[in-house]
């Protein structure tokens, strides 16, 4: 089975959202189930969880994890390549030091689910537009998104980018440098600035 992981990052697979809905911890093969709606439509069941992605992990009941699908031998649904608590949340933000499973409201869910979306598209312009559009006093959309396209594709992101929804992602990641992130976060922040800037360059150029 996958190992857990604490970070997302690119992907080639569909990716999801859901939570772990229980856990059985027999002695010989524990195992638990994860709850998510779209793959319930798709399989009429909860998803499976092996008990190897959650050792070593600091799981819960109720976290919301992401994670990837492959099908067992009766095409039931089992989860792979998890991440616990995928959810990046706001330098400022009171959640980020809080214990326990994270609640997130219904409207919250919906926009993360959207930004998974566009990323499952591979729409890298889309995701990042919207990531940006977004705003809550807690969740970090932005590093959501930014963490899942990886500083590589930076160039061919900004790229599918209109001139407003150009605007829009330079002010926000602006607005992000002027907050307490880690040395690590920020470089990746000004290589994504520098990239929208040669495209506002380029298309000035034109």
């Amino acid at each position: 089975a996958a190992v857990p992981s604490t970070r997302p990052g690119p992907s080639e697979e569909k990716r999801y959202l859901g939570t772990l809905k229980s856990f059985s911890q027999e002695a010989v093969a524990g195992y638990g189930f994860i709850q998510c709606d779209e793959l319930f439509l798709l399989y009429n069941r909860d998803t499976f969880v092996d008990r190897a992605v959650l050792e070593g992990s600091t799981w819960r009941v109720g976290v919301l994890v992401e994670f990837s699908v492959t099908l067992n031998l009766k095409g039931q649904p089992q989860a792979r390549d998890v991440v616990w608590e995928p959810v990046a949340m706001l330098p400022s933000s009171a959640l980020a030091a809080q214990p326990g499973p994270r609640a997130f409201s219904a409207e919250v869910m919906k926009q993360l689910k959207e930004l998974i979306g566009w990323l499952n598209e591979k729409a890298k312009a889309s995701a990042l537009f919207r990531a940006a559009d977004f705003r809550d006093k807690d969740i970090d959309y932005m590093v959501f998104v930014l963490d899942r396209l990886g500083d590589d594709v930076a160039m061919d992101a900004v790229a599918g980018l209109s001139d407003t929804q150009r605007q829009v992602v330079l002010q926000r990641i602006a607005e992000m440098l002027k907050e307490r992130y880690a040395d690590e976060r920020c470089k990746s922040l000004t290589q994504w600035l520098k990239a929208l800037d040669c495209a506002t360059i380029n298309d000035t150029g034109r």
